[in-house]
């Protein structure tokens, strides 16, 4: 399969847009036959983008292929990028600008503790990601400064690329374009029926808002229902219109066929009762949900945004008498284990303003639930 597909679906784009290959694609599609029979479900289908790169994987993955492409032609030799101290977007933006030789300034902010908190800053660490640390959330403009000042590279006369969460932009949406292009090839191929709802994790937006546009680009009739796993004030409805009509904008620009409308932001259909009372807390639905999909189907999933998707999927579909019909969940985890290359680093390496995530007691510890790295 060619990739990227949007420049097949939309030629304008190509020598406008830049893109590298970084993941492995496409990503698996199958039945999830296990939680299918537990829950009496038909055809609960599970797109596997947690296997999109053996190297980290997950949804920034798609991302990453068009934002680092645009740092790489822009000139600029380090990203930075920003998120909670526990974030897989800061994590897979040190480890795959690092395979194509760009440094990354990680901007941490503070998050509850999790076994996933301490795995990923271990991580970043270990893939050489220098940190700028904001304590508190009113403290990131000065942290932002900081690395600002301390990525600019003089030779070059560039300052650090800066990515936004989640790698939510234009930029990083249109990986996700491309993701409902390939699920098109997929429904064509008879690997899986067209699904009736897609289920997609709804963070910093780009996932959702690029599925959004993107099932209207390639003809897919699926509803793509987004859950929210980010407080209200950043994870709502008019920001994901924004996300989704600046895509749709974009795209009407570039594909005159592509027959890519804008959206209503009070049309989009929004599941966020889910999310629970703050970014990154566990809740005892999604602890149960990330439970049941692993002993049915073998299937890693997390507190924070996947397992809170699936619970709500299944709450849907069975407030709403679906269990017969076609749906999707899209799985944003990456699921390469990368602890055992870190599990005997010493946690002092890192600033001593994260030794804290090391010593203060984890969620899953206060909820009785097994710890995953």
């Amino acid at each position: 399969m060619e990739r990227p597909l949007l420049f097949g679906a939309c030629p304008g784009m190509r020598g406008e847009v830049d893109w590298m290959p970084l993941g492995e694609y496409p990503t698996p599609v199958g039945r999830m036959a296990g939680l299918c029979q537990e829950e009496c479900l038909t055809d609960f289908y599970v797109k596997r983008d947690d296997l999109s790169s053996p190297h980290y994987g997950g949804n920034k993955v798609r991302k990453l292929e068009f934002i680092l492409a645009q740092a790489k032609t822009r000139g600029h030799g380090t990203v930075l990028t920003y998120g909670a101290v526990g974030s897989n977007h800061v994590l897979a933006t040190i480890i795959h600008g690092r395979r194509v030789g760009m440094k990354t300034i990680a901007l941490v902010a503070p998050q509850p503790n999790a076994a996933y908190v301490r795995r990923n800053l271990l991580l970043d660490y270990a893939n050489g990601a220098e940190f700028a640390i904001a304590s508190t959330m009113a403290e990131i403009p000065l942290a932002l400064a900081r690395g600002l000042r301390s990525g600019y590279d003089r030779a070059a006369r560039k300052p650090p690329y800066v990515v936004p969460p989640g790698g939510s932009y234009l930029w990083g949406s249109l990986g996700f374009v491309d993701g409902a292009l390939e699920l098109k090839a997929q429904v064509d191929e008879g690997l899986l029926p067209e699904p009736e709802y897609i289920f997609a994790t709804y963070g910093s937006g780009s996932t959702a808002a690029g599925l959004i546009a993107g099932v209207q680009l390639a003809g897919l009739r699926s509803k793509v229902i987004s859950v929210r796993v980010v407080d209200k004030i950043a994870c709502n409805r008019w920001i994901l219109g924004y996300h989704v009509n600046r895509v749709a904008r974009f795209l009407s620009r570039h594909c005159p066929g592509g027959k890519v409308r804008t959206v209503d932001p009070r049309k989009i259909d929004l599941i966020d009762e889910f999310a629970g009372p703050t970014y990154a807390r566990f809740t005892p639905e999604s602890v149960e949900a990330v439970r049941m999909v692993g002993e049915c189907d073998g299937i890693k999933l997390d507190g924070t945004y996947t397992g809170k998707t699936m619970a709500a999927a299944l709450d849907f579909i069975r407030r709403n008498g679906l269990e017969r019909r076609p749906m999707l969940f899209w799985d944003t985890l990456n699921s390469v284990d990368l602890y055992p290359t870190v599990r005997d680093l010493d946690y002092h390496l890192l600033p001593a303003e994260l030794h804290r995530y090391f010593s203060e007691p984890l969620q899953e510890e206060e909820m009785g639930c097994e710890v995953i790295y």
